[in-house]
């Protein structure tokens, strides 16, 4: 069976960092992508948020050192899961999210790196 998603997009807001009960740390990121439409000649964008969350180690750190800017453009390739939580109001609430876990599965920055200048001689 497969359960893939691919998503590339931008960032909505520097990464958020946690660590759980059990010591493990998780990256939580949203990402817009969008799809856009034309009729009589004007564009309509529809634009789309995904929450993302990153468990693979090597990624987390690099999010905890480097960061990532809002406004980055970003490729995400991970698995769709569903959950729910129950508000304050105790109502049941359910929503998706693209979960970065497993071998083959990365956040990857697409945007190009800042020129270096070379040192004078």
């Amino acid at each position: 069976m497969l359960n893939e998603a691919q998503l590339i997009g931008f960032t909505g807001a520097e990464p958020e960092i946690r660590t759980t009960t059990s010591g493990k740390q998780v990256a939580t990121l949203r990402v817009c992508t969008s799809r856009y439409s034309k009729a009589k000649g004007e564009r309509k964008d529809y634009p789309t948020w995904h929450q993302v969350e990153i468990w693979t180690p090597a990624t987390v750190n690099w999010l905890a050192t480097k960061g990532l800017p809002t406004g980055a453009k970003v490729l995400v390739q991970g698995e769709i899961r569903h959950d729910r939580y129950t508000d304050k109001d105790g109502v049941e609430r359910f929503f998706s999210k693209v979960v970065v876990t497993a071998p083959g599965q990365t956040l990857t920055a697409l945007d190009r790196p800042e020129p270096t200048l070379a040192d004078p001689a």
